[in-house]
This record gives C-alpha cells, sequence and structure tokens, in this order.
C-alpha cells in the first residue's frame, strides 16, 4: 500500500470489517507511514470515545454492561408521583434513575420530554427504549448535565399506543450538586 489511508479505511479497520489481506497491509503501512500512524492514533481515541460515552436513555443491556466495568456511583429508583432526590456522584460515575411504575404494556414507542418545575420543555428523547416488563426506562444522570439544566427537573413519559399518544407518567426528581 503507497497510497495514504483514507479516514474510511481507518474507520474499516478499527470496527475490524477489512478482509485480513487488506487488514495486514493497512497495518504494513502504518509502520511505514508516520502520518497515518498519527491519524490512526487518534481516530483510535476517538473510537475509545465513542465507546465510553454514555446516552442520556440505557437499554437495559448498556446498563448491565456500564455496571459491570464499574461506572454506577447509584441507581435510584423514581416513582411517579413522589419527589426524588438525586445526588450528581463524581464526574466519572454515573447515576441512573429507574423511572417505574408506568404500564408500558401495550406502548409501541416511548418518548420523553425534559421540563423545568414550571413545565417549560428543555429537551425532547424520541422513541426511548423502554422495558415493557418492569414498566421503566433508564435515564442516566451525569454530572456534565449540571451545565446544561436546571437541577430539578421533570421527566415526562409518553407512550404510543396504536396510532394514539398518552402521557404514561409524571417524575419529579430534584439534584443536589455535590
Amino acid at each position: 500500500m503507497t497510497e495514504h489511508v483514507s479516514s474510511d479505511g481507518f474507520a474499516d479497520y478499527l470496527a475490524g470489517l477489512l478482509d485480513p489481506r487488506a487488514d495486514d497491509e493497512l497495518e504494513a503501512h502504518l509502520f511505514s507511514c508516520r502520518s497515518c500512524a498519527l491519524e490512526a492514533e487518534k481516530l483510535a481515541g476517538l473510537a475509545v470515545a465513542v465507546h465510553r460515552a454514555v446516552p442520556p436513555v440505557l437499554t437495559a443491556g448498556r446498563f448491565e454492561e456500564l455496571e459491570r466495568e464499574g461506572r454506577i456511583a447509584a441507581v435510584n429508583a423514581v416513582l411517579p408521583g413522589r419527589i426524588a432526590e438525586a445526588r450528581f456522584p463524581p464526574a466519572e460515575k454515573l447515576l441512573v434513575l429507574r423511572l417505574g411504575g408506568s404500564d408500558l404494556s401495550r406502548a409501541r414507542r416511548v418518548d420523553m420530554e425534559l421540563l423545568d418545575l414550571d413545565g417549560k420543555v428543555l429537551a425532547r428523547f424520541d422513541d426511548v427504549p423502554f422495558d415493557v416488563a418492569r414498566g421503566e426506562v433508564l435515564v442516566v444522570c451525569q454530572s456534565h448535565f449540571a451545565d446544561l439544566f436546571p437541577p430539578d427537573m421533570v421527566f415526562r413519559l409518553e407512550r404510543l399506543v396504536g396510532d394514539t399518544r398518552e402521557e404514561a407518567n409524571r417524575y419529579t426528581v430534584l439534584h443536589a450538586l455535590r
């Protein structure tokens, strides 16, 4: 391989999508081309960062993976109609809110809104992962969110049943910043 490696080529290599011959050629090129080796190092760092990134709403599988990695500091069960208190963990750890107690058995989709205590919509997440059997949505509170949202908020879940949108529940969470 005499040409420099494209970004797509690096991405395919990091994702393990190249056939063995192309993989060997790319690795040989990286040993002989300082420019491509430096670029590969940057992209590998980006790949690690993407893998470590945590979305605001988790699937049960991603939750279990984060738990095995020791990245979850606490899990708070939050029920509708009650005010829950949560404390942000250290920056490298995660707080998971189990928004439970909802009947999601007929839902084909669940959407979530974040509202301030006055009811103003701050953010909307469409088609979030949800656990039908447990009737819950797993939300991640991360300390860097403290700069984006007020510490006290309401999470509103909506379920789509057939073509009808219904409010499933509201959850009020007061966050202590430390």
